[in-house]
């Protein structure tokens, strides 16, 4: 039964963000709630029988962006009367709710990404520097307003894999910028030899025609699903979310990052994540930069480890905890 006192506004930012957001609908279904998120294929398609509402991005390089949000926060908290608000992020949709809830002594409940593993996001650092406690997916010792909960990611028990499949899949998100020079990479490889088999691309904005890659821009958020499941290995942008798919389905892949210098990332300190770093480290993926980085890292792709552990008891438990608590 869900508890009709208790009403939370979720809250966050398309992509990664999302995607963790939706690992927790164990805990937030036994209560009365609603989305507040930006819209796309993902978004509309898993909150088609959600209670929803869209907003558009702002960002903090244009700070007159926020408050082109306050107008739509402002209606959705005065028709729905939301008693705590719970958000993975970013910022640049989470932080007007903040600030209202503030103003409206709403309880703010924030958890960190898990793709910042040393420090935190630019959100995450700035509820901290003000004394307010936040949610964080990796262990920190030295500061004692960030509450470890471990991830929020569900636990896959059943991996249906397609072993008769025989393609990769390259993924460059959803991003604005152009990141052709990664499609550009897998091209050039499966010209070579390096990469056997088909290529299948999501190129997302990024306008590029090949006669060697088999090329669509976005589909919904099974259909990638999918792809990542069944194929013999991903190559993809340091992105969160793709990262965490792969590591679900026990699907090998490989991260190029975005680099600023080549105009893929509007600012310099955007997508400053260090979560395939962490995952290099621990054997889960190979990160490159260039073409030369990429080939090598195909290669040795039978090297790298599947099998990474998701469990999001704890996390659970502690927000269930944090809202009853707190009602």
């Amino acid at each position: 039964m869900k508890d009709r006192k208790i009403k939370i506004a979720l809250i966050c930012t398309k992509g990664g963000h999302f995607e963790q957001l939706t690992n927790l609908s164990d805990f937030y279904n036994r209560y009365d709630h609603f989305w507040i998120t930006n819209r796309n294929n993902q978004t509309v398609s898993m909150l088609m029988n959600e209670k929803k509402y869209f907003v558009s991005l702002a960002h903090f390089k244009k700070p007159w962006t926020y408050l082109f949000q306050l107008p739509l926060f402002t209606k959705v908290f005065v028709k729905e009367k939301p008693t705590h608000i719970l958000s993975t992020g970013s910022g640049r949709t989470a932080f007007v709710p903040f600030i209202l809830a503030k103003i409206l002594r709403i309880k703010f409940v924030y958890i960190d990404t898990f793709s910042r593993v040393h420090g935190y996001s630019k959100l995450g650092t700035f509820l901290l520097k003000i004394g307010h406690q936040i949610y964080c997916q990796w262990d920190d010792h030295e500061n004692q307003n960030a509450v470890y909960i471990g991830p929020v990611f569900k636990k896959v028990n059943h991996c249906h894999k397609d072993t008769n499949s025989d393609y990769i899949f390259v993924t460059v998100g959803t991003r604005e910028e152009d990141f052709s020079r990664l499609i550009k990479a897998a091209e050039k490889l499966k010209e070579e030899g390096t990469i056997k088999g088909k290529v299948i691309v999501q190129a997302g904005t990024t306008k590029y025609t090949s006669d060697h890659l088999e090329i669509f821009d976005f589909c919904a958020p099974e259909k990638i699903d999918e792809l990542i499941m069944n194929a013999k290995y991903v190559v993809t942008q340091e992105s969160a979310g793709i990262g965490t798919i792969c590591l679900k389905h026990q699907t090998k892949f490989i991260v190029m990052p975005r680099d600023y210098k080549y105009g893929e990332l509007p600012t310099k300190s955007d997508m400053n994540e260090d979560l395939h770093f962490k995952l290099e480290e621990m054997g889960y993926t190979k990160v490159v930069n260039d073409f030369s980085e990429l080939q090598s890292g195909i290669r040795q792709i039978d090297d790298l480890k599947t099998g990474f552990d998701f469990n999001n008891e704890i996390a659970i438990s502690t927000l269930t905890q944090v809202i009853e608590d707190s009602s």
